[in-house]
């Protein structure tokens, strides 16, 4: 299969979508939001209603931080004129004022406000260290109200993991979840996407899957995290339930048709798999020769020989499958097995003229004595003979016998079976035709048409059938 994206490529759009919370002057004391979700639970997980009822516990024996203090209105107004000069991207002239501004506040929670926004800034102009600092200088002040505490820690974890000091940012969310009664779905995912990137690949996936219950619209690159840190974990049963809502998510989306395919058919869950592959074939997401292979195989796999060799001459037609030997030979299997012997014909003839193998000669011997066309059949056999190579070779001989008898060949018919006579698995019926073949040859001496044998006296004739 195509496998999911390495769990590295995947860390970049945790970082995304966490964001850098927004500095903001009016901090109000807001109760925690009840937490919903969109219920997308899989097997293992935890449950919607189990997390309800953790934070319902949480917030009864932990009561939220209160803001300590309030923002004079002299430091209000200059603050706000600091916030008109960073929307309209005056980093610098910002930066320098709430360096002054320091100095000048009056409470610890004034200190923790302008120490904030200087961290937001230091973070807009890639001053990441500077950014932790302030950060965690408003962290210390223990003076603002939950959520700004809690939106504080996530931005100095983002900062650390963004920086790769992987094990500074799973500390401050580690923080931070034990601080928060209700941790945000990004918060879950940039730990995740954290533990993932120090292979911790089972603590990754507890995250993800909370990330996943909390959030009613759960982003394509969470179930992708997920998948990832599975198929990591070798655990194909869980990557095919993941893939089966990135299906669902993005349908237009041709490798995750193939990517379930592939998983279901690990799982040897093989008629799944061909009916998830029939239909992204059917929604025209086959377009490569492996691809088409593939499916082709699973239909001869299942023993459905006829859609195989459908599959396979669609793609010929379409000019998608290379006609090689291999190919060929592929399609004239398929339709041999279908008992398409006109079909098998058209393709080994065409297999033949690319080919040097003699297997292939031997087939299009055995279509022909099928339709009793002796001579061609012989033509064909001897070509197989001549090249050489054939699997089952007693059973090729025997194939000459039979086509050099039907056309009174008597030597070349003998030749044969002696040949015959020298394979373990052909010495035995090859020894009965022996016998049938002499005394085929003295009737013919003779000039007379041999007698119907007895009931119970005619030799078994050979095994024919091309493998």
């Amino acid at each position: 299969m195509t496998a999911p994206r390495p769990v590295a490529a995947l860390l970049l759009a945790a970082l995304l979508a966490a964001g850098m919370a927004r500095p903001a002057l009016a901090q109000e004391d807001k109760p925690a939001e009840p937490l919903t979700g969109g219920g997308m639970a899989f097997s293992g997980g935890p449950t919607l209603q189990e997390l309800q009822a953790q934070q319902r516990a949480c917030e009864a024996r932990k009561p939220p931080r209160k803001a300590k203090g309030a923002i004079s209105e002299g430091l209000y107004r200059r603050m706000e004129r600091i916030m008109d000069q960073i929307s309209k991207g005056q980093n610098a002239e910002a930066e320098q004022k709430l360096i002054e501004l320091q100095e000048q506040a009056h409470s610890d929670y004034e200190k923790a406000i302008v120490m904030q926004t200087l961290g937001f800034v230091y973070a807009t102009t890639s001053k990441e260290q500077q950014a932790i600092k302030a950060f965690e200088s408003a962290l210390a002040t223990n003076a603002l109200p939950q959520q700004i505490h809690e939106g504080m820690l996530l931005n100095i974890a983002q900062l650390y993991i963004g920086d790769g000091k992987y094990e500074q940012g799973m500390a401050r969310l580690n923080t931070y979840l034990d601080e928060s009664c209700n941790p945000s779905p990004d918060a879950h995912i940039l730990l995740a996407s954290a533990y993932a990137e120090k292979k911790r690949f089972k603590e990754s996936l507890k995250q993800v899957d909370l990330a996943l219950i909390k959030t009613k619209t759960p982003k394509e690159s969470w179930l992708q995290l997920k998948l990832a840190l599975h198929y990591e974990l070798k655990e194909y049963p869980k990557c095919a339930e993941v893939l089966v809502y990135l299906v669902a998510m993005s349908p237009i989306k041709e490798e995750y048709w193939k990517q379930l395919s592939s998983m279901l058919f690990e799982i040897k869950k093989d008629p799944e798999a061909l009916a998830v592959l029939g239909l992204a074939d059917r929604k025209g997401y086959i377009n490569e020769e492996a691809e088409y292979r593939n499916l082709a195989n699973m239909y001869m796999y299942l023993q459905i020989p006829m859609k195989a060799g459908q599959v396979l001459q669609r793609g010929f037609e379409q000019k998608q499958i290379e006609p090689t030997e291999k190919n060929l030979e592929m399609l004239a299997n398929a339709w041999l097995m279908a008992r398409e012997n006109e079909r098998a014909e058209a393709a080994l003839k065409k297999a033949a003229a690319v080919s040097g193998k003699g297997e292939i000669y031997k087939q299009l011997g055995y279509i022909y004595s099928e339709r009793m066309d002796w001579k061609a059949a012989l033509e064909a056999l001897e070509s197989a003979n001549k090249k050489g190579g054939v699997k089952e070779a007693g059973d090729l001989q025997l194939m000459i016998a039979q086509a050099a008898i039907e056309l009174k060949q008597w030597k070349r018919a003998e030749e044969a079976v002696q040949k015959a006579m020298q394979f373990e698995k052909t010495a035995k019926i090859a020894a009965e035709w022996m016998g049938h073949l002499q005394q085929e040859m003295e009737y013919a001496a003779r000039g007379k048409e041999p007698a119907a044998p007895a009931d119970g006296d005619k030799a078994a004739e050979p095994a024919t059938q091309a493998n």
